[in-house]
C-alpha cells in the first residue's frame, strides 16, 4: 500500500502535484488549527477525493515548538504503520512552516521510504537524501493540472470557456492570419486600430437583456481615405475577409457580428490564443468565465488562460486607450488581486497592450507584479511565451 503523508499549507498546489503523479492509495493530512480554520485542509482533501484518492485528515497538528511537532510526527508516524503494516510511506515536506517541516523530516527520514519536495519553481520534484546519506536525483514533474483543474486548486470554479464552444475552433481559424498581422504590426498602426475599433463599436448594439450583439450599422466611414501603411493594411484585412474595403475609398462594411467584434478588440485575444496554443502547453482555453467558490455570484472573465509545467499563464488584453480615472483601477484590481489568486505562487500575469498603457498603469505593474507588453512588444509574443515554457529555442 502506497502512502503520502503531507503537512497543509496555504499552497496547495505542492502537495497536489506529487499526488496527482503518483496516485498513492491514502493520503493522510496533517493540518494546524489555523490551516484547518481557513478550511484549506479540506480544499486539498476535496482536489484530493475528485480523484479517487482516499483521503485521512488530522486537524490538530502543532505549527511551533520543535519538541511538540516531532512528538506529533511519531506519533502520525506510528499510527499509519500501525493501521497500514508493511505500507510504503513517502512524506511530501513542502508544505507547514518551516519549523514543521524540519520536525517531520527528521522523524519521517528513518521511517519514509522517500521524502519530496516541490520544487514548483524548477518544475521538478525533489527527493531529500535518505538517513544512510544516499542523494538521489530530482523526479521530472508530469502535467497533472489543466486550467479548470487549477483555477479549481486556487478556489474558482469554471462556468464556461468560448474556446470550448461548437464550431468556435473553425470561425477563430479563419482570421488567424488577420489576428497575427495585427498583433506584428500593432506598434505601426495604433491610430488606425483605434479608428476601427470606434466604428466597429458604433456598428454595433447590445440586445436588451442579453449578452448577444446585433450589427445595427455595418456601414461606416472613415475621416480620410487610408494611404501609406494604413492602406496596405486596410488592404490585408479586407483580403483576410474580416471586413468589407475598396482601395481609394472611405467606406467600411462590417460583415457580420463575430468579424466585427474581432475588429472592435478581439482580434488581440485572438492573437495572444493562437500565439500560446501554437506552442502546445499542456492546455489552453480563451475567454474563460469563472465564479470564486464560495461567493455564490458575480463572474468574471479571463481573456486567455494556459497552463503548462503545472504552472499556470494568465493573459489579459486591452487594446482601448485607458482611462485613467476608471480603467486603470479597474484593470489593476483584475491584474493584481484576481490574478494573483488564479496563478498562485508560481504562475505569470501578463497584459498585453496595443496602445501604450499610461503611467499610472506601468507603476501598478511594478508594485504588483504583473508584466505589461506593449505593442512594440507584441511581435516577440511567440520567443516571450517559449521562455514562460522553459523552451530555449
Amino acid at each position: 500500500m502506497n502512502i503520502h503523508v503531507c503537512i497543509v499549507s496555504d499552497q496547495i498546489l505542492p502537495n497536489l502535484i506529487p499526488v496527482l503523479m503518483e496516485r498513492p492509495d491514502k493520503v493522510w493530512l496533517a493540518s494546524s488549527r489555523e490551516m484547518s480554520a481557513r478550511k484549506l485542509d479540506q480544499r486539498l482533501k476535496k482536489q484530493l477525493q475528485r480523484d479517487g484518492v482516499a483521503v485521512e485528515v488530522l486537524s490538530d497538528a502543532p505549527d511551533a515548538g520543535m519538541r511538540a511537532i516531532q512528538e506529533y510526527a511519531l506519533g502520525l508516524a506510528t499510527a499509519i504503520e500501525t493501521a497500514h503494516p508493511s505500507s510504503e510511506i513517502t512524506l511530501n515536506a513542502t508544505g507547514g512552516n518551516k519549523l514543521m517541516a524540519m520536525g517531520f523530516v527528521e522523524v519521517f527520514r528513518g521511517i519514509a521510504q522517500r521524502v519530496l519536495y516541490t520544487d514548483t519553481f524548477h518544475r521538478c520534484i525533489e527527493r531529500l537524501p535518505s538517513a544512510d546519506g544516499t542523494v538521489h536525483s530530482p523526479l521530472q514533474m508530469t502535467e497533472v493540472l489543466d486550467v479548470p483543474r487549477y483555477l479549481s486548486v486556487q478556489g474558482f470554479a469554471t462556468v464556461r470557456a468560448v474556446s470550448d464552444e461548437s464550431g468556435w475552433a473553425l470561425s477563430v481559424a479563419s482570421r488567424k492570419g488577420a489576428a497575427k498581422y495585427l498583433g506584428r504590426e500593432a506598434a505601426h498602426l495604433g491610430p488606425l486600430i483605434g479608428t476601427v475599433n470606434a466604428l466597429a463599436s458604433q456598428a454595433l448594439k447590445r440586445d436588451p437583456g442579453s449578452r448577444n450583439e446585433t450589427l445595427v450599422a455595418p456601414r461606416q466611414d472613415l475621416r480620410e481615405v487610408p494611404r501609406g501603411t494604413w492602406a496596405k493594411a486596410m488592404e490585408e484585412l479586407a483580403k483576410a475577409k474580416v471586413l468589407g474595403w475598396e482601395p481609394g475609398g472611405r467606406e467600411i462594411i462590417f460583415i457580420d457580428v463575430p468579424r466585427t467584434q474581432f475588429l472592435r478588440g478581439g482580434w488581440l485575444e485572438e492573437f495572444a490564443w493562437h500565439i500560446v496554443h501554437d506552442e502546445a502547453p499542456h492546455d489552453a482555453r480563451m475567454g474563460v468565465t469563472v465564479v470564486i467558490e464560495g461567493a455564490g455570484s458575480g463572474e468574471n472573465e479571463f481573456d486567455v488562460l494556459a497552463t503548462h509545467g503545472n504552472q499556470l499563464l494568465f493573459i489579459e488584453c486591452k487594446t482601448l486607450r485607458f482611462n485613467p480615472d476608471e480603467n486603470d483601477n479597474e484593470l489593476a484590481y483584475k491584474l493584481d488581486s484576481l490574478g494573483r489568486q488564479a496563478r498562485g505562487l508560481f504562475g505569470e500575469t501578463w497584459l498585453l497592450s496595443a496602445r501604450d498603457p499610461t503611467p499610472a498603469l506601468l507603476e501598478r505593474a511594478r508594485a504588483n507584479r504583473f508584466r505589461i507588453i506593449g505593442p512594440a512588444e507584441l511581435r516577440n509574443l511567440r520567443d516571450l511565451v517559449r521562455g514562460w515554457m522553459g523552451r530555449t529555442s
